[in-house]
């Protein structure tokens, strides 16, 4: 009696450990689905005095990470993505020192620091592709909210002023949008369910409307860009759902034509005359001076937040670089460039060794981010940093054994190639190859040809 009595509250105090662990777990995936449902629609609400509403949201959701991870007492080892990420977080917080606008350096540092969080608490809560896919269809409900209200605003105010909706910039909303469609396609093409399904395809008509009213030239070549996941995934979809998405397209045809302000369409289809021969919104000019800026300090640049107000003297107005890579290269020199690099050659060669379906997603998705941010500075904007720690959580969460290796893939057709054993000749085979051989010694008068008595058979 008195050792079932011990062992009773001491079994009960263990299961409320677990309870609580679990639940704690569940509430920092929760909050972390939210943060990311929040990406595409951070500036709905500011909060004065302390940010955007997805500020506030990503601080909650680190919080109650940290707390979960505390109290399971187990810290995931981390891979080489998040080492180099830290590498070049660390380099870019060190340019603070040097900086050409120290206030402002300040801020992007501490959204250096929450971002690489947010990578982290990625890799230690989402290790699994359930979780995965919940984050996924976090970030499709946000980007769906933000089509509706940019395809309302446009519906009602029409081209008078380009805007996106929730308050957001509507080039940085028309390339949230375009990382979000082979996200779509990805789930639509795993998905059993027939609704869920249909949920996909349709948020990606949906949100194939929002970019063309958004008029964002880039975000046109990013929505190209993304349709690059149709044809390297077709082969694997089954037959109705190759059915399916050929009626999406013609529904997303039919249902752009209606919405899509004809303003937008004239703004849209001059972007290869832009590209080619224009100066794509005064961008050109920015980018020329930004090169004389590197070229002064190609090492360690200007410092993180200083582009701005080392172009000032030579282009007038302090702007902001428009291009992701040539801001890095500017503010963070040659050697924070190539840690940024470094990360993103790594996210790719990962990308490279997952199943098709995921390799297709996010190189499609990496590619769509590089041609977006081409007109774009987004190196410390979240949607940047959620595809990074994605990439680096999914391409951890499968079997190495499923994994492609081009050096083992080598490595076995050279050794299938080496230990071929050749069939052995036939005698009238094994009298062509010496007769030939005979042929050739004489031809290079090695050897004298024969007489006739010689090759007469005895």
């Amino acid at each position: 009696m008195r050792r079932g009595a011990a062992a009773r509250p001491l079994r009960v105090g263990r299961t409320f450990r677990q309870g609580s662990r679990q639940l704690l777990s569940s509430l920092a995936v929760a909050s972390l689905c939210v943060f990311v449902f929040s990406i595409p629609l951070e500036n709905a609400l500011v909060l004065p005095g302390i940010g955007t509403i997805g500020r506030v949201v990503g601080l909650v959701a680190c919080a109650i990470g940290l707390l979960a991870v505390m109290e399971q007492g187990k810290v995931r080892a981390v891979s080489l993505p998040l080492i180099l990420m830290a590498l070049y977080v660390a380099w870019a917080s060190l340019t603070y020192f040097w900086s050409a606008f120290p206030q402002g350096s300040i801020d992007i540092v501490e959204s250096y620091m929450q971002l690489l969080v947010m990578v982290w608490l990625i890799w230690q809560l989402a290790p699994k592709r359930q979780r995965q896919v919940l984050l996924m269809q976090a970030y499709l409900v946000g980007t769906a909210l933000s089509a509706v209200g940019t395809l309302f605003l446009t519906t009602h105010n029409g081209m008078s002023e380009r805007e996106g909706g929730f308050n957001m910039n509507p080039n940085d909303v028309g390339l949230r949008l375009a990382m979000s469609f082979p996200i779509a396609i990805y789930l639509s093409a795993r998905e059993s369910s027939t609704i869920k399904a249909w949920m996909y395809r349709l948020h990606m008509v949906l949100c194939a409307s929002a970019i063309f009213s958004t008029a964002s030239r880039g975000a046109l070549l990013a929505f190209c860009a993304a349709g690059l996941m149709i044809p390297m995934t077709f082969r694997y979809w089954k037959a109705k759902q190759r059915v399916a998405m050929v009626a999406v397209a013609i529904f997303g045809f039919l249902v752009a034509g209606a919405l899509v302000p004809k303003a937008a369409w004239e703004r849209l289809s001059t972007t290869g005359t832009e590209v080619s021969s224009g100066t794509m919104d005064s961008r050109t000019i920015i980018w020329h001076a930004g090169m004389d800026v590197f070229l002064d300090h190609p090492f360690i640049g200007v410092g993180i937040g200083g582009f701005a107000a080392s172009v000032e003297r030579r282009v007038v107005t302090p702007w902001v670089a428009h291009n992701t890579f040539l801001s890095v290269l500017v503010e963070q020199g040659i050697i924070g460039f190539s840690f940024f690099l470094i990360v993103l050659l790594v996210l790719a060669y990962a990308a490279l060794h997952m199943p098709p379906l995921e390799r297709s997603l996010w190189l499609v998705t990496l590619l769509i981010w590089a041609i977006g941010v081409s007109a774009m500075t987004w190196e410390f904007f979240k949607p940047t940093w959620f595809m990074f720690g994605m990439i680096a959580a999914q391409a951890a969460s499968f079997p190495v054994a499923n994994r492609v290796s081009f050096r083992r893939m080598f490595a076995q057709r050279r050794a299938a190639h080496f230990s071929r054993v050749p069939e052995p000749a036939s005698s009238a085979q094994q009298t062509r190859m010496l007769q030939d051989l005979h042929n050739k010694l004489q031809h290079a008068g090695i050897e004298l040809p024969k007489s006739k008595d010689e090759s007469r058979p005895r």
